[in-house]
């Protein structure tokens, strides 16, 4: 049996170096195969499987041997598909948000490292990440389960939410649920909040049968918050690793939601902005015209500078870059902080032909929450299947598209769900209409 997060990681990394040797930039292979610039970058850096074509387009424009990288593309394939076979079904709903949080993640490369080895080194605990808004606490966890496909997880995601849509992650039974289902292959659905609590209580109460990490990220977004409050014991048995996140809120912890105290917790790490190497990274990743920008230490230092490290600004810039949008002229007259760059991006949307959709979609985004395309077409005064994507574009990146679908069935046009892709552009958006 393999392992099929390590078989890709370790197709990844020999395309890498093969293209880090022949000194072949970003741009320069996005030509050589032909493909486009989010292809080769998923097929280098993603966390999921490139196609077949993919792999060979890029062996040939590097001069690779062939066979030895389609071999490993066949046992990531065939590792991915007993995998998928074996994952509990509540887990595919957060296929997508994995995949979304760490398509462009670096600079944490310590934390991560810290919680690996407290998982390896003890035999129980609990571990606590704590960060502002928007600095990479799902991120990170993101990563760690990534490469990490035997531990059990759950993210309890706002962003994700939609009552009466089916599962809603934030939900405590839901929360349950998919915990329950994975930490005990006899467990059956629909006993109901009450027998779920039981069984959990009692499942995370004894030792397990081998050494078992729980990812949980975002307990402060759980409703109501206190929901856990007397299901997790301040020790955990011998066996059991749960990783826990949270909005950093001043004085107070969010831990005393939940019952535990800083004195439970055996790691507690505190995510603080990203650095410049982390920045220079981020650039290679993203590719595009940004792969040249990293190389130069004055632009990294001035996007550094406006952003103070904050990774959800970095996103951003970074993305601006990859596309030109961004460059070493124009870099000097970024807003400083997110707030001056959302205004900015606000007055473009003024003057575009679409202001009034614009308007209307993100109105109904601030109310509900989250809504289907489908939706949105019955909303939107002349919005239809023809013209959505025209106008989703501008407002794209403020926006999350999350494609709810069971395993080997096709996402229909029309029902995917749109919702900000984060709370900071919520709050940012609720201040410039006036809603308290």
């Amino acid at each position: 049996m393999f392992d099929g997060d390590a078989v890709l990681a370790d197709l990844q990394q020999r395309l890498r170096d093969r293209r880090d040797a022949r000194g072949v930039k970003m741009i320069a292979l996005e030509r050589l195969t032909g493909l486009g610039h989010t292809t080769v970058s998923k097929a280098l850096n993603g966390p999921n499987i490139p196609t077949r074509a993919t792999v060979i387009a890029l062996a040939n424009a590097l001069k690779m041997d062939l066979d030895p990288l389609l071999q490993l593309w066949e046992q990531a394939v065939d590792a991915s598909r007993q995998g998928a076979a074996e994952d509990p079904s509540a887990r595919d709903f957060f296929r997508d948000l994995i995949e979304t949080h760490t398509r462009l993640f670096a600079g944490r490369h310590a934390e991560s490292a810290r919680i690996t080895e407290f998982i390896r080194d003890r035999a129980s605990g609990y571990v606590f990440v704590e960060a502002l808004s928007g600095f990479g606490k799902t991120s990170l966890l993101a990563d760690l389960v990534r490469r990490n496909p035997e531990f059990r997880y759950h993210f309890i995601s706002q962003a994700y939410r939609r009552r009466g849509g089916g599962f809603d992650p934030t939900s405590p039974e839901d929360v349950l649920e998919c915990l329950c289902e994975q930490l005990d292959p006899a467990h059956t659905r629909g006993g109901g909040l009450k027998s779920l609590e039981r069984q959990f209580r009692g499942l995370i109460a004894c030792p397990p049968k081998e050494p078992t990490v729980v990812v949980l990220d975002a307990v402060d977004e759980l409703e109501p918050p206190d929901q856990l409050r007397t299901l997790l014991p301040r020790r955990l048995p011998h066996g059991l690793v749960l990783v826990l996140s949270g909005r950093a809120q001043g004085d107070r912890s969010c831990l005393s939601d939940i019952a535990l105290s800083p004195a439970d917790v055996g790691l507690h790490l505190r995510l603080e902005g990203l650095d410049e190497v982390a920045l220079v990274k981020l650039l290679q990743m993203a590719g595009g015209a940004a792969a040249g920008l990293a190389e130069d230490a004055d632009f990294v230092a001035q996007i550094h500078r406006v952003s103070a490290g904050d990774p959800f600004y970095v996103r951003f810039l970074v993305e601006d870059a990859a596309v030109g949008v961004l460059t070493r002229d124009n870099v000097e007259r970024t807003p400083t902080g997110l707030e001056g760059y959302l205004d900015q991006q606000l007055e473009q949307l003024n003057r575009s032909a679409h202001r009034t959709e614009h308007v209307e979609i993100l109105g109904f985004l601030l109310e509900a929450g989250t809504l289907s395309a489908f939706d949105l077409y019955n909303l939107v005064e002349g919005l239809n299947w023809l013209n959505f994507d025209t106008i989703l574009r501008e407002i794209h990146r403020f926006l999350l598209v999350h494609r709810r679908a069971l395993p080997g069935v096709q996402v229909q046009r029309g029902s995917e769900e749109y919702s900000f892709c984060h709370d900071r552009f919520r709050q940012y958006f609720r201040g410039r209409a006036g809603i308290g």
